[in-house]
């Protein structure tokens, strides 16, 4: 005997769509998870991830001559225009470049002294020119001697105002600087007498006179053109801003001495130029100019722009800025150059990632 059918207990519509979204909606999360970090991956991480620094036009003040500061107009972080003055320097001691220059002025004598006759006759004006050299050497020399004896008198001076030298030592220092006037007296009145014969003999027998072998005319041609700077430098130098930019380091003081070719101030311009960045060893892919490159901040904003590889090194370099290489074991790189993108306003000296797009190159 058969059974009567049961009959089917209705579902509510609610409970169906709660079994719906129990078996489609975490399909649905999931997919859209997976998406989210494809999307991740390909933005955020690349193979060719470089780090880069913006680099700027950069230039540093050097002192020409072995001096004291005497004033410094510069000061960290100022701006400054081209020609601006910077500071004015006070050389120091130059007896030794003039002794030197004594002494090589010695040899070209006897160089010339010791030829035949004729040769000695050839070379007379240049011979004449060679005694005015001496002296004008010797006069500078004396010049410098009599603003030693001037400092050494006003010490002394101030000294024996508080008693603590005699009047015999007082005495002694303006001897000295008086000697001193003297024979810079002396010395350029004889430079003013070679210097009309020179005149002189120049103007009588320059249609006669057979000029000195070339090399010792263009020995002393250049003997006059250095001891012409040295007496330049007996006065105050000054030295002006190369260019427009910022003081980013002052690296001396004033009252401090300083050597010839020292850098005293370093000035950054405050407009960046180009990006350099580093491809480490093994190469991950090799760069061509043209590429596109992005151009990732480290800023809270995490801006990014396009660029592309203007210039690629031929060679591996040191990697030197520590905030391109953290590690403190030495490291060598092949350097990158971007342009600058245009639509991020990049600081010098600021870090940027770099991520080259091997695949595609530069729109036009």
């Amino acid at each position: 005997m058969m059974s009567a059918p049961k009959h089917l207990i209705p579902v509510p519509l609610s409970r169906r769509l709660h079994a719906l979204r129990m078996k489609i909606v975490p399909v649905m999360v999931f997919a859209a998870a997976v998406m989210m970090a494809v999307m991740l991956w390909r933005d955020a991480v690349s193979p060719a991830m470089l780090t880069g620094e913006v680099l700027s036009a950069k230039s540093s003040v050097n002192s020409p001559v072995g001096a004291q500061i005497v004033r410094l107009n510069a000061r960290t972080l100022d701006h400054v225009k081209a020609g601006d003055v910077l500071a004015e320097l006070r050389p120091t001691d130059p007896r030794q470049t003039l002794d030197l220059l004594s002494s090589e002025l010695s040899l070209l004598r006897i160089e010339a002294d010791s030829g035949s006759d004729q040769l000695r006759q050839d070379v007379s004006y240049e011979r004449l020119r060679l005694a005015w050299l001496e002296q004008k050497v010797a006069l500078a020399t004396a010049q410098v001697r009599v603003k030693f004896a001037e400092i050494e008198l006003q010490r002394t001076h101030n000294l024996a105002a508080a008693e603590a030298v005699s009047q015999r030592d007082l005495r002694l220092a303006q001897q000295t600087k008086e000697a001193a006037d003297t024979e810079v007296g002396a010395r350029r009145k004889l430079v003013d007498d070679l210097g009309a014969q020179i005149e002189h003999l120049k103007r009588e027998e320059a249609e006669q006179a057979t000029r000195a072998p070339d090399r010792l005319q263009q020995a002393l041609v250049d003997f006059e053109e250095r001891l012409r700077q040295i007496e330049q430098n007996h006065s105050v130098v000054t030295l002006h801003a190369p260019m427009d930019g910022q003081i980013t380091a002052v690296l001396r003081g004033v009252g401090e001495n300083v050597t010839e070719g020292e850098p005293l101030v370093l000035i950054t311009a405050a407009q960046p130029e180009r990006i350099i960045g580093y491809l480490r060893h093994p190469l991950p892919l090799e760069p061509q100019p043209g590429q596109r490159v992005e151009v990732r901040t480290h800023s809270r904003e995490h801006q990014r722009d396009e660029a592309v590889v203007t210039r690629v090194g031929v060679h591996f370099e040191p990697i030197i800025n520590p905030a391109l290489h953290p590690a403190p074991t030495p490291e060598v790189g092949v350097p990158v150059e971007v342009s600058l993108p245009p639509r991020l306003h990049l600081r010098p000296g600021e870090i940027v990632s770099l991520v080259v797009r091997p695949e595609a190159a530069a729109r036009p």
